[in-house]
This record gives structure tokens, sequence and C-alpha cells, in this order.
């Protein structure tokens, strides 16, 4: 492994970097530009009734509160209603419609309101540095978000008032839907919403939504097989699913009549309807590479699931996983969430569970958790050597079956496996906690660092953290572990907990000196450094820096070198030294070239500006700011590009007003797409030439 720990972007995602030694920091990220999300996912077919609650959520949409709860019991439609009518209703809300599976009654923790904030401000492409992880931030974030829109808002299966209550608009033409198995009283008392209470189907609805599956005729064999699945929609789905003629129907009335203890395990006396009796008929009649694949994807531990992850854990190809899926779909054991993407039903997902338990080897289960962790650990390998490869990255296993398989063909769609698997990316680093798979549970979250940073994903990025530093010591590697202290230290760090930062980045320090590695000795004292600065203790962190100079000199990692060459030049400026900062960065200059990092360049010729511009030397300040927005564009750094154009815009204002005034109106208008509070400062001095 080589000593460079240290991360930059491409054109299309840039990072701004600052002091990038065994963590990120960056500056605020460009926003794309802005697209309507349509994130329902589809339709149930054969959907059935619901008139009398649909006509109710038509008058419900048209009051003033703008929330509304549909409750009922497990496998009772409420999703598939809701979906139905929100596509349906969609053209109502010409700004957008969210989605979001709060997972209150999923195997594994629910959906956390942050989470769901993030998911919802990464769709409509929110600016979200300086959140600091904070729900209340997030929340007025969202609401400013949602300001003078028409957006529709579904929040699937929640579990209490507290997953909602931060996701609710605020803008008066905003509707929000929640489903529940709960009535969620809270939020009818505390917040005026409507509700809607979701009953089994009316026999004569039941019968035909039966028909329509399976094409039987109403006989009294029909009507008690109906009624033993408690007429909802899931367990009549099911049921019209095993029927052929109606030899099938005898069969499935006679083995529900005779099932005696098996529906125990149900949450309450109206959900035991035959739920566990009606999918044992599904599940007895999978062939047998079917039944595996549904047994093990029990395993999973996310919400959804896509093809890839399902092919690690069968052990099988795309195609192969591809065609078991869709085949289970059919069987209606699973739901299309959306183009190759699937999802259990809880009560589905509860019983393939149960049948893994029972009917799979333990050491085939194991197996198949260990595959997919490989598949989501050599993906966010890749994802890590493609976005950031000049940083450090996690030693993988050559003799891997899928080692060197490059998995991205660009930037883009390497963030965009990272934004749909992040929910299930998570919740797999716990599994492997729990599972004593501490090198999956280590590796992940380090592999992951450099997307959290970009993406500002704080909590995210604390919570592996966390899991990287306890599974690492589980293992008994000081190594990893001084490594994931770093990260959980930048973590702390970038959210202003700076001597939370401090503590794990002097424990990381402690750790290197014990197992003698100078590399994250160097990075713990960097870090340190960096902290320092943050904190505003300008003279502690200068001359910590020089500290890690010399050591970094010794050790001859030039780029290093050249980050606490730049770090110190901003410093001098700090403190008013900037003839000394103008010597500082001189130095770096050739350094950035040397190492060929294109955005350490940059940043190092505005610092430059900066320390012209402190001289009054303002004719040199231009030069070096012009020279760092020329190479900005070429990387297409909009956040450092903004930055530049508006300081080359403060020193040409009393000499050349004309490129002033360009430079500052293309500074607002990157400022303004960022949504940073600069802009109102740009605006300002634009009023000057008026």
């Amino acid at each position: 492994m080589g000593k460079q720990n240290d991360f930059s972007g491409q054109a299309q995602f840039v990072v701004q970097a600052g002091v990038i030694n065994g963590d990120i920091h960056v500056s605020p990220k460009i926003t794309a530009p802005k697209t309507v999300p349509r994130q329902l996912p589809r339709a149930a077919t054969h959907f059935t009734d619901r008139i009398p609650e649909a006509e109710r959520l038509d008058a419900l949409v048209r009051q003033a509160s703008g929330l509304v709860v549909v409750s009922g019991q497990a496998g009772v439609g409420k999703s598939a209603l809701v979906v139905q009518w929100a596509h349906q209703i969609s053209g109502q809300f010409p700004d957008g419609q969210l989605f979001t599976d709060l997972r209150g009654f999923h195997a594994r923790s629910p959906q956390r309101p942050e989470e769901a904030l993030y998911s919802f401000l990464l769709a409509l492409n929110a600016p979200m540095e300086g959140l600091q992880g904070s729900v209340d931030a997030m929340s007025a974030l969202f609401r400013s978000e949602l300001h003078g829109k028409r957006m529709l808002i579904v929040a699937d299966n929640a579990r209490d008032a507290r997953q909602i209550t931060p996701l609710i608009p605020g803008a008066p033409g905003c509707f929000m839907i929640v489903t529940s198995r709960n009535d969620l009283d809270t939020l009818q008392v505390t917040e005026g919403a409507g509700s809607i209470r979701v009953r089994p189907l009316h026999h004569r609805d039941a019968f035909v939504l039966f028909n329509r599956l399976c094409g039987q005729s109403e006989t009294q064999q029909v009507a008690e097989l109906i009624k033993q699945c408690g007429s909802l929609p899931l367990t009549v789905r099911i049921a019209a699913q095993q029927t052929h003629d109606p030899s099938d129907i005898r069969s499935l009335v006679q083995e529900f009549s005779n099932t005696s203890d098996r529906l125990s395990a149900m949450s309450s006396p109206d959900e035991e309807m035959g739920m566990r009796t009606v999918l044992s008929w599904s599940y007895d009649g999978l062939n047998v590479p079917k039944a595996r694949a549904f047994r093990l994807l029990a395993l999973h531990a996310g919400s959804d699931f896509s093809v890839e992850s399902a092919a690690a854990l069968f052990d099988t190809t795309h195609r192969e996983a591809t065609r078991l899926l869709r085949s289970l779909k059919s069987d209606n054991l699973l739901e299309e969430v959306t183009n190759r993407r699937f999802r259990f039903h809880d009560l589905v997902r509860d019983y393939a569970q149960e049948r893994v338990l029972s009917d799979e080897p333990a050491t085939e289960r194991d197996a198949a958790v260990r595959r997919e962790l490989r598949y989501y650990l050599e993906h966010c390998d890749h994802m890590d050597r493609l976005l950031a490869p000049q940083r450090q990255h996690v030693p993988m296993d050559s003799r891997s079956p899928r080692s060197g398989r490059v998995a991205f063909d660009d930037h883009a769609a390497a963030l965009a496996w990272c934004d749909a698997e992040i929910v299930n990316l998570s919740a797999a680093v716990k599994q492997a906690a729990e599972r004593h798979e501490y090198e999956m549970a280590w590796k992940i979250p380090i592999a992951l660092i450099y997307y959290l940073v970009v993406r500002h994903h704080h909590a995210y990025r604390r919570d592996l953290s966390v899991i990287a530093v306890q599974a690492a010591r589980a293992s008994g590697d000081s190594w990893a572990e001084t490594w994931a202290l770093i990260c959980l230290g930048g973590a702390e760090g970038e959210v202003g907990r700076h001597m939370e930062a401090t503590e794990h980045f002097t424990a990381a320090l402690e750790l290197s000196r014990a197992i003698n590695d100078r590399h994250w000795e160097n990075i713990a004292l960097s870090n340190l450094a960096w902290t320092l600065r943050l904190m505003g203790r300008h003279e502690e962190a200068y001359t910590q820096r020089m500290a890690v100079l010399d050591l970094q000199r010794s050790e001859g990692d030039r780029r290093a070198e050249a980050v606490s060459l730049s770090e110190l030049g901003w410093l001098s400026i700090a403190l008013n030294r900037p003839e000394q900062a103008l010597d500082l960065c001189l130095a770096a200059l050739p350094l950035t070239r040397e190492v060929s990092d294109l955005l350490l360049e940059a940043d190092v010729l505005h610092r430059l500006g900066d320390a012209s511009s402190h001289l009054h030397d303002l004719e040199a300040a231009a030069d070096w700011y012009g020279q760092a927005i020329d190479l900005r564009r070429r990387v297409d750094d909009g956040p450092g590009l903004a930055y530049s154009l508006l300081e080359l815009g403060r020193v040409r204002m009393r000499t050349h007003r004309a490129e002033a005034r360009a430079a500052l109106t293309e500074a607002l208008r990157l400022l303004e797409l960022l949504e940073d509070s600069l802009a109102s400062e740009v605006r300002d001095l634009l009023y000057r030439f008026e």
C-alpha cells in the first residue's frame, strides 16, 4: 500500500481540497440542474375497488391540513391504495412526488427521520452542507425547499408519529400521505391530520380480485376460501396464484381447515386470518431453486434489493437472478419497487425469515451473507478507486472471484449506485458487525467515506465510522483501528464536534506510534492540525502543521508536503503574515504540478491571490485568481470557481469595472445555484454598479 491517502474528484464531481490526509475535507459541492422527482413505486396490477377510500382522499387533498394517515392491518392493501391514488392525482402536483418506506415494522430498525429527510433533500438537489447531522436543520431545509411548490409526499409504513413529524411540509400547496398499521392519533391531535381506516375487502370485491387473477367462478368453496383468507388483498392474491382448477380450491380449503397452531407468531388476532397458511401454499408450490431464492432473500438486511445483490445471495448469474426474482414476483411473493429493484411485503419477509432458519443450513446462511457483504465491499471499493484514485484504499483479497471486475463506467454511475444502496449498505454494515464479520464491518465504512463526505451525509458517516472502530478493535487489527479512528475524527470535526475529533485523532496518533506506523502517525498529526484550525487556534495549528511538514518531507511524501504548505499559507493569512503566505504557496505550487493534482493546484493559486491582495498587489492578485479560475473551469470545480470569481471581482472593482462586473455576475449565478449565503454579499457588490 502506498502512502497517498488523499482525495480528489473528476470534473463532474469535484471535491475542493483543504487538508486531505487520512480523511476528507470538502467545500460545498455544486448542485446538478434540478429535476422534478417522480418517486412513486409502480401501481399494483388488478387493483380492485377502494372507491370510498379514494373519494375520501379526494376530499382530504382539498383540506387545509395537507396531511392524512391511512391505517389498517398488515396485508389489507394500504400501500396499494395510496400508490394507486397518488398516480391518479399526480397531475395536481407538478413539482413532483416523493416516496419513502419508513420500515416501521421491518425486522431491522425503522428508518430514522434524518434518513428520510436526506433522501428527500437529495432528490430535491438541496445543498446539505452545514446541516451537521441535525434533524431540525434538515427538516427546516426541507420545508424551505418545498416553499412555493406543489408536491405530493408519501411516507409508507410508519411505526409512530416521531418518524413523521420532521417530514411534514410547511408549504400549503403540498400534501402528505402516511400509511401505518397504527392510527397515529397523535398526528390528528397535533397536526390536524385527516384519517382513513382501510378494512378488508367486501366479499364481492375480494371475489372480483380472485376471479381476475385465476379466472375461477364464484362457488361456495371459493367463498369459503376467501373467508379463510380474511378478504385481505395480499392473501387473496396468493391464494389465487395457487388455483388452477376447482380441485385446487377444495384442497386449499381443506388444508386451511386442518391447520393447527401455525399462525401463532402473527402480531394480532385479526392478522392471523390465514396469512402463514396461505404463504405456505405458495412456498410449498415453489420448485427447489425458487424456494431457495425465497429463503435466502430473507437474509438481506436492507429494505429493498437489486438484481445484483440478489445474485450474490443466490451465488448465481445476473440473468438467473433476474429470472428468479421475476418469477417470485409473479407468485406475489415479491413486489417490484422500481425497475430491477424488489422488496418483500413485511409479512412475506417475516415468513421467509422463518423458512430460512428452519430450512436452510447455518453454513449456507453464513455463506450467503458473506457473499452479499463481499458484493457490497467490492462495489464500494470500485467506487472509491474510481472517484478518489489518490486515496489509500482498503486492502482487497485478489483471490476473490469478483476481484478486478469493474463495477461502474463513470463517476455518475458510481454515485448513483451509492445513492440507491446507502440504506442497504448501512444495514449490511450493522449486520456484519452483529454476525462478527468484522473485516467487512470496518472495510465497507472506510471504502464509503469519500461518498459520504461528497454527499454531506454526516449521520451515516459518523454511525458507520463508529462501527468501523468497534469492528477493528474486536478483530484485534490495530492498523485498521487507527484508520477507522481517523475516519471517526473527521466525521466529528466536520460537524463542529472539535473536542471529540481531537480525542479520536489523539487515540489514532498513540496507536500509530504503538504499532510503529509512520504513515498513520503523520496523518493523525495532520488531522490534529486541521482540527486546531477549525477551532480558530491558528498559532497552535501553525506550529503543529510545521511539525507535520518536517515529517512529510522526511518521508518523501510530495503531495502531503504540498497540502501542508498550502495549509500553512492559509494560516499565515489568518495570522496577518501575507509575505510568509506568499512564500509558502509559491513553494507549494510546483509540488502540486509535480503530483498532477489540479484541484490542489487551483487552491494554491487562489491562495496566492489572497496573499497578493493582502499585500495590496492587486495586479498580481488578479493574475493569480485568473489562473485559478481557468484551472477550476477545466476541472469543473463549481464552488471553487465561484469563490475565485468573487475575489477577482473584488480586486477589479476600482480599476477594471467591466471585468469586475462580469466576474461577480457569474459568481452570483453559481452561488445562487449552491444556495450559498455569500450570494447576498455579491448582490451588494453588484448594487454598486447601478
